[in-house]
């Protein structure tokens, strides 16, 4: 549905304060006008057919997330632990084969069997890149790289990721999950960043080097603490956890915000069928995370095969979904299963507010340094500081995916953390979740 501005006012101008009660609105980084954008109408739903739960929860997590029917499609899996790869060839051109398929950008599997595919790569890896045909050599090998490492907040992936929506348990507990990734939406949260350095050398110092720099890349935007410990105890407030161990302790004292995502570096995490004597992220699921990641074979420590704390860290921060920030975090996913709520974004890059027909945009936390990243296509008036004194920046409406120009507006450097931006009249009030994208101007 499109929704067409009738009026733009700019923080200049003093507006009278809206009556109704304000919602917040999702407001997503864009790098250009013409991009296919991930929202519910453009993701797709795997459900087992083979699987009666599967198929609830399919129909479920559609409504939860005003995601279309029509892009849940059905495939025919053992409800094992893993899928011979004959059988998922078949399936994937199943998957391929569907009318909608192009316009998926990601997928929501919702079933937990099977999460690999024969003994070497995870289901979450097979349905984004297709059967690896590499030739495995015993534990330590380099699989494929990821084109999409390194990617910046806001730019649309090579591949079409896709996450198991499984919550750790029952069929009430994957509906649970899905409802905690709905509730993270625009929230802002307040919050902690743990990231937990330990005495397992093998595990912990891959990703060392990458907590300093998260600390130091993102350490104004919100609280990351850094730390040396063997657990994590008796923390409120988690909305991001990450560590180097194989047994995880304590998690039980943890409270986790909606959208917060949570792993640690080990050889098993993935392994949620198994009893591999390691703690699966299927337990950081169970008690409160809305993501994770664990490899589902033995990877040996390449940092490459794990997430990278500052650039999933950075980019979640300003304003990818938890499924586009995981993602990019990885240069190689192969082996790797991605556990969770995919569409959970609760960081927006300005925040915005709906009452009626009225949006209200502000400056938050996020937004200087989304836009600082992104000075690099900004060639003008730079400041002393590097960031350009004026940003022209335009505000689309983004629900059905595809960018519909609402209005332009200008957002100064000097602007702090709660700056009123400007005011925009809808022709008519959203049908549905209205979804907001901003693209930054030269």
């Amino acid at each position: 549905m499109r929704y067409f501005a009738s009026a733009f006012f700019f923080s200049c101008f003093v507006l009278g304060s809206v009556s109704a009660a304000a919602s917040p609105i999702t407001v997503v980084p864009l790098t250009n006008e013409s991009q296919l954008v991930l929202v519910p109408e453009t993701l797709g739903i795997v459900v087992n057919a083979n699987d009666p739960q599967s198929l609830e929860l399919g129909r479920q997590y559609a409504r939860i997330r005003g995601v279309p029917t029509g892009n849940i499609i059905q495939l025919r899996l053992p409800k094992v632990n893993y899928i011979a790869k004959h059988l998922m060839v078949r399936e994937l051109e199943h998957l391929r084969a569907a009318p909608a398929y192009d316009k998926f950008l990601a997928f929501a599997l919702a079933f937990d069997k099977p999460y690999k595919v024969d003994a070497n790569q995870s289901i979450t890896s097979a349905i984004s890149q297709g059967i690896a045909t590499m030739t495995w050599k015993g534990s330590c090998n380099a699989t494929v790289e990821n084109p999409d490492a390194d990617a910046t907040a806001g730019v649309r992936l090579n591949a079409k990721p896709s996450m198991l929506l499984f919550g750790g348990g029952s069929l009430a507990d994957s509906v649970a999950l899905a409802s905690r990734g709905k509730a993270a939406d625009a929230s802002d949260p307040p919050g902690d960043v743990f990231l937990v350095k330990t005495n397992n050398t093998a595990r912990s110092r891959p990703r060392e080097a990458s907590m300093d720099r998260a600390l130091a890349s993102v350490g104004e935007e919100i609280t990351v603490t850094i730390t040396k410990a063997q657990a994590l105890t008796a923390k409120a407030g988690v909305i991001g956890f990450q560590t180097g161990l194989p047994v995880l302790k304590d998690l039980e004292t943890l409270k986790f915000r909606p959208g917060a995502f949570a792993d640690h570096l080990t050889s098993f995490g993935g392994a949620i069928g198994e009893n591999k004597g390691q703690t699966p992220i299927t337990e950081l699921i169970r008690t409160g995370a809305t993501a994770s990641y664990g490899t589902v074979r033995e990877p040996c420590n390449f940092p490459e095969k794990f997430p990278d704390p500052e650039r999933l860290l950075r980019n979640y921060l300003h304003g990818d979904s938890i499924i586009e920030a995981y993602w990019k975090s990885l240069s190689m996913t192969t082996e790797g299963l991605l556990i969770g709520e995919p569409l959970a974004r609760p960081f927006p890059v300005v925040s915005a507010d709906l009452s009626g027909t009225t949006l209200t945009f502000k400056v938050n936390r996020h937004t200087q340094s989304f836009l600082l990243d992104a000075k690099g296509s900004l060639q003008d008036g730079v400041s002393p500081q590097g960031m350009p004194e004026n940003i022209p920046v335009s505000i689309y409406d983004v629900t059905t995916g595809h960018p519909v120009l609402l209005g332009d507006f200008t957002i100064q450097a000097t602007m702090k953390d709660g700056a009123l931006i400007g005011r925009l009249e809808l022709s008519k009030a959203p049908k549905a979740d209205l979804i907001l994208g901003m693209l930054p101007r030269r």
